[in-house]
C-alpha cells in the first residue's frame, strides 16, 4: 500500500509541507481510542485543510466528515453538496446535518453554534465516534482571547485560559482542536500545495456585525498579542488547581442520607484550592447558569476566612446553595426557593431546576416533577393518571416510568480538558458514572504546559 502522506489528495501531485502533516501524524499517533474520527467541516480553508490533511495520514475509512446547514444562507445546503464531493473524491464518508428549528432574531451566531455541537453529539453517539476534530487555528485563539479581555474584570479570568485543546461537551462528545498552534496561513498554504485550493468564503466572515469580524481587522495590532499572551500559563494554573481541588474533594467530603454535601475545614484560610472545591460543589449543587461572579467569589472568601468567628451555625447564601457551618463542617445543599415544576408530555426529556436530566417513559400520559423530600430540594414525580395519587423520587423510576439522571453541574454540559479532575471528583461524590477519558491525552499536557512532541 502507498504512503497516505503522498497520495494524490486533488488530483493533481502535489509536494507536501511536512510540519503541518507532521504535526497530524503525531495527533493520530496519540489517540488512545481506535474508532472511527468525526470531523466537522464547513468547506472553509481551515475545515477543509484539517479534512485534507487527515486524510493523508489516515486512512479514509477512519474519518466521518459532518457538515452543519443551519440554513442561514442561500447557499449553504450548494456548499454541502460541493463538501460531499470532496469527500467523495478523498474516500470520507461525508453526511450533511440540518438544523430544523427556528433561529432566533437575536444571539444568531450563539445560537447557531449550540445548535451546531448539539446535532454533532447526536451524530457522534449514533455513528459511534470516538471524539470529533475540529479546525480551530491560533487566528481563532488570538481573537476569542480578544474578546475575552474586553469583557474581563480579572488579568486571572477562566475565559482567558483561552480555547482548550480539548472540550467534553453533554459529558458524551469530546471535541479535539489538534490544529491551535497552527496559523490559518499555514492550513492554506498547505492546501494550495495539495492543489486543493478551492475553499468556500463564508460571507459572515466579512460582516462588521459580528464582534469577531471587527476583532480580526485589527488583531494584529492588539498589544497582548504583541506581548505574545495565549493564555497557556492561565490554563496551567487552573489545570493545577482543578487537581488540588480534586483531592480536597476526595478527601474532605461526603455526602449524608438527606442529600447534604458536608466538607470537614481544616483551617480559615480561604486557600485557592479551596476555594475551587467550594465553587465546584456550588455549580453542582446549585445548578446555577453561571459560576460565581466575583462578587460572588468574595463572599465566599470572606464566609471561610470568617471561621471561628462566625459563630457555629452561621451560614451564607451563594449561587442558589446555602452554606451553613456546622461541627468544623461546612454543610452544603441547594437552597429551598425558586425550585420550579416540570412537566414532561409522553416520550419528552427535559432538565429540572438544572440538577436532573429526566424522561418520560410513558407512551400515554405526563409526567409532573416537583421539589420534595425532607429540604423540598429533590425531584419528586406523579401522575394524572385517573388512579390515586403516589409521589415517587428518583430512585423509583422503574416503578414510575421514567429515567432521572442526576447533573453534575455546568461540566455535563461544557467541561474543559483542564477542568476534568475536580469534574471527575464531584461525580464519585454524588455516585455518578465518570466522566469519558479524554481519547487524546496530549490535550492534557497542553493544557498544563508540558510537552507533546514525539521523543
Amino acid at each position: 500500500m502507498s504512503d497516505p502522506a503522498k497520495s494524490d489528495l486533488s488530483g493533481d501531485t502535489a509536494a507536501q509541507p511536512p510540519a503541518y502533516l507532521e504535526l497530524l501524524r503525531h495527533f493520530h499517533a496519540n489517540l488512545t481510542d481506535h474508532r472511527p474520527l468525526g470531523v466537522a467541516v464547513s468547506g472553509g480553508s481551515d475545515s477543509l485543510g484539517l479534512l485534507t490533511g487527515l486524510a493523508a495520514v489516515m486512512r479514509p475509512e477512519k474519518l466521518v466528515a459532518l457538515t452543519v446547514d443551519h440554513g442561514l444562507r442561500a447557499g449553504s445546503a450548494e456548499e454541502a453538496r460541493r463538501v460531499k464531493a470532496r469527500c467523495r473524491r478523498l474516500g470520507i464518508r461525508h453526511e450533511t446535518l440540518r438544523w430544523q428549528s427556528g433561529q432566533p432574531v437575536t444571539g444568531l451566531q450563539a445560537a447557531a453554534r449550540a445548535a451546531r455541537y448539539g446535532l454533532l453529539a447526536e451524530a457522534c453517539e449514533r455513528l459511534g465516534l470516538s471524539a470529533m476534530v475540529t479546525a480551530h487555528t491560533r487566528d481563532d485563539q488570538n481573537e476569542t482571547l480578544v474578546m475575552r479581555q474586553a469583557r474581563s474584570t480579572s488579568e486571572e479570568a477562566p475565559g482567558l485560559a483561552g480555547i482548550p485543546p480539548a472540550t467534553l461537551f453533554d459529558g458524551r462528545m469530546w471535541v479535539l482542536r489538534p490544529l491551535l498552534d497552527c496559523h490559518r496561513e499555514q492550513v492554506r498554504q498547505f492546501l494550495r500545495e495539495a492543489g486543493a485550493a478551492d475553499w468556500i468564503e463564508d460571507p459572515s466572515n466579512q460582516d462588521p456585525r459580528f464582534e469577531r469580524v471587527r476583532v480580526r481587522a485589527r488583531l494584529a495590532d492588539h498589544p497582548a498579542l504583541r506581548q505574545g499572551s495565549d493564555g497557556a500559563d492561565i490554563a496551567a494554573r487552573r489545570s493545577h488547581l482543578a487537581r488540588q481541588a480534586a483531592g480536597l474533594i476526595d478527601e474532605r467530603c461526603h455526602v449524608d442520607a438527606a442529600g447534604l454535601v458536608r466538607m470537614r475545614c481544616e483551617a480559615h484560610d480561604p486557600s485557592d484550592p479551596a476555594m475551587a472545591a467550594l465553587e465546584a460543589l456550588i455549580d453542582w449543587l446549585g445548578g446555577a447558569a453561571r459560576p460565581l461572579d466575583r462578587r460572588g467569589k468574595a463572599t465566599l472568601a470572606s464566609f471561610i476566612a470568617s471561621g471561628a468567628k462566625g459563630g457555629e451555625g452561621a451560614a451564607t447564601n451563594l449561587g442558589r446553595v446555602l452554606i451553613r457551618r456546622l461541627n468544623g463542617h461546612l454543610v452544603l445543599r441547594r437552597e429551598n426557593r425558586d425550585i420550579g415544576k416540570l412537566v414532561l408530555e409522553p416520550g419528552e426529556t427535559g432538565i429540572w431546576d438544572r440538577r436532573f436530566e429526566i424522561r418520560n417513559l410513558s407512551r400515554s400520559t405526563a409526567l409532573k416533577v416537583a421539589g420534595g423530600g425532607e429540604h423540598g430540594i429533590m425531584p419528586c414525580f406523579g401522575r394524572d393518571n385517573g388512579a390515586s395519587q403516589r409521589i415517587l423520587t428518583a430512585e423509583e423510576g422503574v416503578v414510575g416510568g421514567y429515567i432521572c439522571q442526576a447533573l453534575a453541574g455546568r461540566a455535563s454540559r461544557i467541561l474543559p480538558v483542564y477542568q476534568l479532575p475536580v469534574a471527575q471528583a464531584v461525580a464519585r461524590l454524588a455516585g455518578l458514572r465518570p466522566f469519558p477519558a479524554c481519547p487524546w491525552p496530549a490535550a492534557m499536557k497542553q493544557a498544563v504546559g508540558e510537552t507533546t512532541k514525539a521523543e
